[in-house]
């Protein structure tokens, strides 16, 4: 029973930590040509799944690239430096990849590469936000950093992924994923907290407007 309450609040925790990310994901994937090839940066996870589902609704034909090969991918390596062959895809997904690549100028570069001609680079990526995936957690950018990094595309479009009373709201529950015992006992209420505001903070952040702060950015860049 333990166990199961803490898988729930778990789920419950990326749910709210990740507000504002799936619908971008699900209405671009939504927007990929049927039978399009798919570079999909990182395997497996809640994003891998959606994207899955695309997959099967449109013949979309994916490969997946990560460094770890516990995940799964169709190829084991960076994107920053694998030689893909001369491949090219319709599309790139890297979502909540970026800030564990060691290399990000790299690896957005090794994107516009494989993409063809009309190509859609999909990426998400935290800003302000807990440190996660330890040790390999390296970097948070801004927009202005993000719009540097997409500098060779066309098309580009950034955006917060919530508000910034959202993203305050969202910042304790990843004390869930923590292994200290006081996180572990305290991180379940503090999720509930956050679940009880959450109507409060959609509604400061719709009234009193501001980029100023917010948990991540998602972007669209066309090659």
């Amino acid at each position: 029973m333990i166990k199961k309450f803490r898988a729930g609040m778990v789920w419950l925790s990326k749910i709210l930590s990740r507000q504002g990310l799936y619908p971008f994901l699900e209405g671009e994937f939504s927007q990929i040509p049927e039978g399009a090839r798919v570079l999909n940066v990182g395997a497996g996870g809640v994003i891998g799944e959606k994207l899955d589902a695309h997959v099967r609704a449109r013949s979309l034909e994916v490969v997946s690239i990560d460094i770890d090969s516990a995940r799964g991918p169709d190829i084991v390596g960076d994107i920053s430096d694998h030689d893909f062959g001369g491949q090219r895809f319709g599309a790139v997904v890297m979502a909540e990849v970026l800030e564990h690549i060691r290399t990000p100028e790299k690896a957005i570069q090794a994107a516009h590469a494989v993409l063809g001609p009309g190509g859609v680079l999909i990426l998400s990526t935290p800003f302000i936000f807990p440190i996660h995936d330890r040790p390999h957690d390296y970097y948070r950018f801004t927009r202005y950093g993000l719009e540097w990094l997409l500098r060779d595309f066309s098309g580009v479009t950034v955006s917060e992924r919530n508000s910034w009373a959202e993203a305050i709201n969202v910042l304790g529950v990843r004390l869930i994923k923590e292994k200290n015992p006081l996180c572990r006992l305290a991180a379940p209420l503090i999720v509930l907290l956050a679940l009880a505001m959450a109507p409060v903070a959609m509604i400061l952040g719709a009234v009193v407007r501001t980029d100023f702060i917010t948990s991540g950015y998602v972007a669209r860049a066309v090659k």
